[in-house]
């Protein structure tokens, strides 16, 4: 069953310019870069290529631009459209300038975009300088003008600071501040889902009855099982996969670097379905 509405989430990509690595060790442009070939491989055409947030290690110029000369032709080639969050690791005037051509500004960046009947709302909860998340009275009302007129296919919102409590101790010391003031506002509006990053934990939730989806990561992964209070991290690049039908939703998360066991031809799908009973 085909959805009628498809995004790829991709979160927290910590790019760096060219010849650095991520403390190191993570090339972190060639994990992206194998993580979109194989969206691109898999023939399917999302409505949108949606990154919610750090894109970038520290908001620097050459990983934005490194960003869009990766992105934009696998969208074109996709027909699709790149959607982009800030995170607390990115700069704001940086990102309007060198990966949207766009004036810079330090306001947040904050949008909603149409999508043959799915609204898209980008919400920006960084606060610069800090790495926690909070959002002011003004976006909130912003939102909430938005959201007053419901879209004929439902609203995806998307943000960096997922609006939940985390088994993180490191994530839970820079959440999302004001995350009551938000589910307030989201409260009996058309909002289907919320997706979000930041956490660098697979999670889900949900905040005023909506769900939450907190994606995993094409950088390191935070293990939910910490030893003693401590905090584990793993090499793990996941893309998530949001299907939006007329009366449900799923969302898939899925390891790019998984061992591969088998690939099945659409016959033989066909064939293996036909056998179950």
């Amino acid at each position: 069953m085909t959805a009628p509405h498809t995004l790829v989430h991709l979160t927290d990509l910590h790019l760096l310019p060219a010849g650095r690595l991520l403390r190191g060790r993570l090339d972190t442009f060639d994990v992206l870069e194998r993580t979109l070939a194989a969206i691109e491989r898999s023939e399917l055409r999302p409505a949108a290529l949606l990154f919610t947030g750090d894109l970038t290690e520290a908001g620097e110029p050459g990983a934005y631009q490194r960003l869009r000369a990766l992105v934009e032709p696998v969208a074109a080639r996709m027909g699709t459209t790149p959607l982009y969050v800030m995170g607390n690791h990115d700069s704001r005037p940086q990102l309007r300038e060198h990966l949207l051509g766009v004036r810079p500004s330090d306001e947040p960046h904050d949008y909603a975009v149409r999508l043959d009947g799915l609204r898209v709302v980008v919400l920006d909860t960084t606060v610069p300088g800090y790495s926690r998340g909070e959002l002011t009275s003004g976006q909130l009302d912003w939102l909430a003008a938005e959201l007053a007129e419901p879209a004929p296919n439902g609203t995806v919102l998307a943000l960096h600071h997922p609006p939940l409590p985390t088994a993180s101790r490191i994530a839970a010391a820079i959440d999302l501040r004001n995350r009551k003031e938000l589910a307030a506002v989201l409260s009996g509006t058309d909002v289907r889902i919320v997706l979000a990053g930041h956490t660098h934990v697979v999670s889900a939730g949900a905040v005023a009855g909506i769900p939450v989806w907190t994606g995993g990561t094409t950088a390191f992964a935070t293990g939910a099982f910490p030893a003693g209070g401590g905090e584990s991290q793993h090499l793990c690049a996941t893309a998530n996969r949001v299907d939006l039908f007329d009366d449900s939703l799923i969302v898939t998360a899925m390891a790019i670097d998984a061992e591969h066991v088998a690939t099945l031809t659409p016959a033989e799908v066909d064939d293996l379905i036909a056998t179950i009973h």
